[in-house]
């Protein structure tokens, strides 16, 4: 059961939170077990929503260093490794937009941006690298949901500049990603599913309607963030008061 002390705006902080405004403190019918699924449920459809609106906030850059000679495929450092709990440096990469490549251990002044993305690989000669000019010019492609790029005759260092989705919420510490403060948006949004799980009309609606309303302040503040513009010019949604898709109107039914 989670602690009294959890960290803001991670998995722990929203499996309290719900138990709370369930009235199930202990956690007898709202345990960590039964809720976690149901949380990662409403998290991954947050994100398509939110993504919908403006991936904005989806965007990182990744550093792969001593990436091995020759390599062409990087769809590797894309998985997940289940058994072990780990995941690739770029697991969730759904959106290269740019990429840089320099010798491995050179100075970070010698990265030099890559051509790409494109539908395909050239079919070219691998290229050397000169001693003394530690640049490395390499085409990318991006073709399936995998990485791949131009191999090169030596060790490289690789930044990756992209959309990533956000990984699943597992431990208690994992943050959330999608927003700063959300864990009130995403507990509503796990509530009403418990709702819909166990046919509970009152806690269905009045859950769904306070998740909607909170995942349409957070597209708004994001898309606000974007165009520089504090006003908010006009509703993301469907109806009244709704950014997105409610529960039971768009992706779930």
């Amino acid at each position: 059961m989670p602690q009294a002390n959890v960290i803001p705006n991670t998995l722990g902080d929203v499996i309290q939170r719900i138990q709370g405004l369930a009235g199930d403190k202990t956690g007898y019918l709202y345990s960590r077990n039964y809720l976690v699924p149901l949380i990662n449920q409403a998290y991954e459809e947050m994100a398509l929503q939110i993504k919908n609106a403006s991936g904005k906030n989806f965007e990182a850059l990744v550093e792969l260093l001593a990436v091995p000679q020759g390599t062409s495929d990087l769809s590797d450092y894309q998985k997940w490794d289940g058994p072990n709990q780990t995941r690739g440096q770029l697991f969730g990469l759904f959106d290269p937009i740019r990429m840089w490549v320099k010798t491995a251990g050179a100075l970070p002044q010698f990265y030099t941006e890559a051509y790409g993305p494109r539908d395909t690989l050239p079919h070219v000669q691998p290229p050397g690298i000169t001693p003394g000019n530690y640049a490395v010019i390499v085409t990318y492609a991006w073709i399936g949901y995998k990485l791949s790029i131009t191999p090169v005759a030596g060790p490289t260092d690789i930044q990756v500049y992209g959309r990533f989705d956000p990984p699943p919420l597992q431990k208690d510490e994992d943050q959330l990603m999608l927003y700063p403060r959300m864990t009130m948006v995403l507990a509503s949004a796990t509530l009403a599913w418990t709702g819909i799980e166990r046919s509970n009309t009152t806690i269905f609606a009045g859950a769904e309607q306070q998740a909607v309303a909170g995942v349409d302040n957070i597209v708004a503040d994001i898309i606000r963030q974007c165009q520089k513009n504090p006003r908010r010019l006009a509703k993301m949604g469907n109806s009244t008061g709704s950014g997105w898709y409610g529960w039971g109107q768009g992706l779930w039914y």
